[in-house]
């Protein structure tokens, strides 16, 4: 098991999880399945570099707060990744609030660029009227979705693939801020769990490496959304850890949709919520799915009933691996 004093003094998180990958001759393996599309270690950790460099040119500077609001894609995690390699902060907020949510979200991080795509760029917009510290909004798929952009808007895609395609971390280490994790807000507003660099190593060693077991030949595809921490590193960091795979789609997650995402792309690990269980237990072609690629399905965020356990063992065959966790521990315990 990986000790906190094992991790070297210099650390950083996307060279960990991405840059090592290429490194050590994985480049050519599939990081991500995105839009159709599987996009290399290679590619992924070029579009990171693109994107931090284009992060460099707009000022963001070491420990300040970068703000994802938008969907879910090789955008949003190449820019998390980008963000931590030079050595900022990444926090990320849900594509379907309302104005006033992602106005909190705002004057809460004092983030000075946000990344929106064109699901949440009206919401953001106008929330962004009153916030003090926003300097731009970064705009992903502008041009494909017919966008005009504003005042302080910029067109994400067309800047990124301007950029230099080489970036060197920045000199981070293993204690320094690099992830703020919201809170649900079950006692109030949501608050940020400030987490260091270090976090994320240690969890992937003791939760993905030594309860899943997770491999270099597992791919990902997760239920909850990537703005939620849970999946996030279940899909696009713990994979990543052993040269392995997740799924990212911008769409709502639906019990068809997943069905069909399982089918297309066959899994070995999928990210699920008791909620979605009981919608898919309850399906009325749930008998004739086929989840044999599965070698097990997590469970978190709620309470996982034992009565739904058995119900999706009996109709799927596919273990549960249950877990409890907070913003506060940062993943799983």
């Amino acid at each position: 098991m990986l000790r906190y004093q094992d991790i070297p003094y210099q650390f950083n998180v996307a060279s960990y999880f991405v840059d090592r990958n290429v490194a050590e001759g994985r480049g050519a393996r599939t990081a991500l399945i995105a839009d159709g599309c599987r996009i290399s270690y290679d590619e992924l950790a070029t579009t990171v570099n693109r994107i931090g460099n284009v992060l460099h040119e707009l000022g963001v500077r070491r420990g300040q707060r970068v703000l994802l609001a938008c969907g879910d894609g090789l955008e949003f995690v190449a820019t998390w990744y980008a963000v931590q390699k030079i050595g900022a902060v990444t926090a990320e907020v849900y594509t379907y609030l309302q104005p006033k949510d992602y106005a909190y979200y705002l004057e809460y991080t004092e983030a000075e660029v946000v990344v929106v795509d064109p699901t949440t760029l009206a919401n953001v917009r106008t929330a962004a009227t009153e916030a003090r510290h926003l300097r731009h909004l970064l705009v992903t798929g502008a041009t494909a979705g017919g966008v005009e952009l504003r005042g302080n808007e910029l067109d994400f895609d067309a800047l990124a693939s301007q950029a230099p395609t080489e970036l060197q971390p920045a000199p981070t280490t293993r204690d320094d801020v690099a992830i703020w994790k919201f809170t649900t807000g079950s006692t109030g507003a949501p608050k940020a769990c400030v987490h260091p660099m270090h976090s994320p190593v240690l969890s992937f060693d003791w939760y993905a490496r030594g309860v899943l077991d997770i491999r270099a030949d597992d791919v990902v595809l997760p239920v909850p959304k990537l703005f939620f921490g849970y999946a996030r590193d279940l899909t696009a960091l713990y994979p990543f850890g052993v040269g392995g795979a997740g799924i990212a789609f911008a769409e709502r997650s639906t019990p068809d949709r997943i069905f069909r995402l399982i089918a297309q792309y066959r899994p070995t690990i999928l990210v699920n919520v008791p909620t979605m269980m009981s919608a898919m237990v309850a399906h009325p072609d749930a008998a004739a799915q086929d989840l044999s690629c599965l070698r097990l399905c997590t469970s978190a965020g709620e309470a996982l009933p034992e009565q739904l356990h058995r119900r999706w063992t009996e109709t799927f065959g596919v273990d549960v691996v249950d877990g409890i966790g907070s913003s506060e521990a940062y993943h799983i315990y």
